[in-house]
């Protein structure tokens, strides 16, 4: 039991700082999704603007903001923004532009009109320009009455008005913001719409205005935007399983470098020692060579002395011997080393030539005499 304690103690620790390792991977990877989600995802991608033309004008025109509410004031533009951060539709989206007109049955509406709708940038510069032609249906006057006498409750309780028709119809269509080439800032800040009518007919009248800007989405987009909680749930477990196996790439990555990096410098070691064994293995006959060349000297030092000694004591005789002749005989002739003498002398000191050539040290005869 006491050995088995210390493993499942390991086992629990290991299992709670994997749970609380995948817990805080998990919580990054919402924090994660919920960043791609703002990133990626429009704010809206429905929007409506409410306009009035100007009928004061020869062409009744309306300008239609495409901004956040807090650059506009009464639906009308305050001030335009520095850059392109407080646009609708960000750039690189696709967009469609749609009006809805509201126009009541009478003799000015009867004739045939054009809507104009052009791409304002925010330099007021157009970049983009479409018509529209539009035309009321004109009612048989028998199925007129026939009607209100049918809906005669609904049209007293306010439910219906006669008189009326709604025209909705696009104008622009998947319109790519920010994408037009050569021709300068292209972001689109405003729409400018204007009611065109026939030569020498009076502009059609209206009730009601609006346009609608609708913002294009890919697959992504859609599938996060009409499924929010089955797309933040998949989006968050396909980044936590993608941290994890960059986690593990990363720790294999390491583990690799530490293994071989171990795996050289152990390589390199054993290089250096080996490098240094087969220096010490060169220099190791020298102090052998030196010892034998002391050995060598050592003797042959003694063969020198020996020798020199001996030759030394036998002139040291035959002086002595001269001198007791001298001793003897004073009225003969002053000592000279006779030739069989020189001889050996000779002899001797060319053998202790010899010896002292042999060695590897070399001594002079005075040398040698000295140490004898």
């Amino acid at each position: 039991e006491n050995e088995g304690t210390p493993v499942w103690q390991s086992a629990l620790l290991f299992v709670t700082a994997a749970l609380v390792i995948q817990g805080q991977i998990f919580l990054f990877s919402c924090a994660l999704n919920l960043g791609v989600r703002h990133y990626v995802l429009p704010k809206d991608i429905a929007y409506q603007r409410e306009f009035h033309p100007d009928y004061q004008a020869v062409q009744p025109v309306a300008y239609v903001p495409m901004l956040e509410e807090k650059f506009l004031t009464s639906g009308q533009l305050l001030h335009e923004p520095e850059d392109s951060s407080g646009l609708l539709v960000r750039e690189g989206s696709y967009f469609d532009v749609w009006l809805k007109l509201s126009l009541p049955y009478s003799v000015k509406n009867e004739a045939l009109f054009q809507v104009q709708v052009d791409l304002l940038a925010l330099n007021s510069s157009s970049v983009f320009s479409s018509r529209k032609t539009c035309m009321m249906k004109r009612q048989n006057y028998l199925l007129r009455h026939v009607k209100l006498a049918v809906f005669a409750p609904l049209y007293l309780l306010g439910f219906l008005q006669d008189g009326e028709e709604t025209l909705y119809f696009p104008v622009v269509d998947k319109f790519e913001q920010g994408k037009i080439t050569n021709v300068g800032p292209t972001e689109v800040s405003q729409l400018r719409v204007t009611i065109l009518s026939q030569k020498d007919r009076d502009p059609p009248e209206i009730y009601q205005a609006e346009a609608h800007i609708l913002v294009k989405l890919n697959l992504l987009q859609h599938f996060l935007y009409h499924y929010p909680i089955t797309s933040f749930v998949a989006l968050s477990c396909a980044l936590t399983v993608a941290m994890n196996v960059l986690l593990l790439g990363l720790i294999v990555v390491v583990l690799s470098a530490f293994l071989l990096g171990g795996f050289s410098l152990e390589r390199t070691e054993e290089t250096e020692d080996g490098l240094e064994g087969g220096e010490k293995g060169e220099g190791a006959p020298a102090p052998e060579n030196d010892a034998a060349g002391e050995v060598d000297e050592t003797e042959t030092s003694g063969l020198t002395n020996v020798d020199l000694g001996g030759a030394d004591e036998e002139v040291r005789g035959q002086a002595n011997e001269s001198s007791g002749e001298d001793v003897r005989d004073n009225t003969g002739p002053s000592w000279e080393p006779s030739t069989s003498m020189s001889e050996d002398m000779s002899e001797d000191t060319q053998s202790t030539s010899i010896l002292k050539t042999g060695s590897k040290k070399f001594i002079t005869e005075e040398q040698a005499r000295r140490r004898a």
